[in-house]
């Protein structure tokens, strides 16, 4: 087994069934495979593989120290690597892909189904990773924004793939989560510039940092505005700071939170509380009480999960509850799109076995 400077070179009698079977590493020519440290440990543990230079457990941590030095990140990857080839999907590493013909993809690896074989076949998804710890909006080289990941999702969903993220704890155990652009739209009819300044005229009293308290006139026409109490509308204060900032014609000075909530309410979306379920809002397609609210929507001006521990309990908890979890990214002048972070269905959750 030699070591190219990018790959170990594998050319024992096992290599063919490595290939054929599992699709590990590459094929080269003259034959032989081409192997990362992570696929030569996979095939070790797993596929009953002899390397030379690693012929028992002393070698093996010998030789897992040595590689360590030349990519601190190897732990974390095998353990990536163990959670979607044990349950029998076939990967294909990004150092292989100009290998494979592959050059439209800048992710970690592609995934293939097990009956399925990247010789014959498409792939099923693409597969980016991170540590639990990893900042979703840090500056770090582990760290990706957001926006970034939105292109991503986007591309690989142009493809025909789906696209998967695993995240990996310090424990190096691992869940799945898919990545993709949600569209949140409802029925309800987007309020005009008359109505905005109807309401900001109506008599009101101020509640301080509970909003505003506005006597209803029997002619409140959206019901998306404000809270109906008391014979009388409770809109907080960014809903009233969309109010007059429509009315005021200076929309593009809103915050964050009251250009969001615009935007939910020129979908069509019935925006309500989302406190009880950890994010800004809950959106309905319809009126309250027509159905339930699909959609919980981050504010990030205030709600920003920091890592990926945060991110994937948020969205735990949402799909706990069957709603999806959205992050709005910003599109244009009060303009957003949004990154949905979900759980895959049951058959799906690639995990690695845990053995301490």
């Amino acid at each position: 087994m030699e070591w190219t400077g990018e790959s170990w070179i594998f050319d024992g009698p096992e290599y063919s069934r490595l290939w054929e079977k599992s699709a590990i590493g590459v094929l080269i020519d003259g034959g032989g495979l081409a192997l990362t440290d992570i696929e030569v440990l996979f095939s070790k543990n797993h596929r009953g593989a002899s390397f030379p230079l690693i012929p028992d457990e002393k070698a093996m941590l010998e030789w897992v120290n040595k590689r360590l030095q030349n990519n601190s990140t190897l732990l974390e990857e095998y353990a990536i690597l163990e959670a979607l080839r044990v349950p029998g999907n076939k990967v294909v590493l990004g150092n292989n892909f100009s290998r494979l013909g592959i050059d439209d993809c800048n992710s970690w690896g592609l995934r293939w189904s097990s009956d399925k074989h990247p010789s014959r076949n498409d792939p099923d998804s693409e597969v980016i990773w991170f540590n639990s710890s990893d900042l979703l909006n840090g500056e770090s080289d582990r760290s990706q924004s957001l926006e970034s990941l939105l292109r991503w999702s986007y591309e690989v969903n142009m493809k025909g793939r789906i696209s998967e993220v695993l995240v990996v704890d310090e424990e190096k155990s691992v869940v799945t989560y898919r990545i993709s652009e949600s569209n949140p739209t409802g029925i309800l009819r987007p309020p005009g510039y008359n109505e905005f300044q109807r309401i900001s005229s109506l008599k009101s009293v101020d509640l301080g940092d509970n909003g505003v308290f506005i006597i209803d006139d029997d002619e409140w026409k959206y019901d998306a505005i404000g809270l109906p109490i008391h014979g009388g509308r409770q809109l907080d204060n960014v809903e009233y700071e969309v109010v007059q900032s429509v009315t005021n014609h200076a929309t593009e000075n809103m915050s964050v939170s009251a250009s969001i909530m615009l935007d939910l309410w020129e979908r069509g979306l019935n925006t309500r509380s989302g406190f009880k379920y950890g994010t800004k809002w809950r959106c309905y397609p319809a009126d309250v009480g027509e159905g339930h609210a699909p959609w919980l929507v981050v504010d990030p001006s205030s709600e920003n999960p920091k890592s990926w521990a945060e991110a994937c309990l948020s969205s735990r908890l949402a799909s706990g509850v069957n709603k999806y979890w959205l992050y709005p990214v910003k599109k244009g002048k009060n303009e957003w799109r949004y990154l949905q972070i979900s759980r895959p269905p049951s058959d799906s959750r690639w995990s690695n076995p845990i053995r301490y």
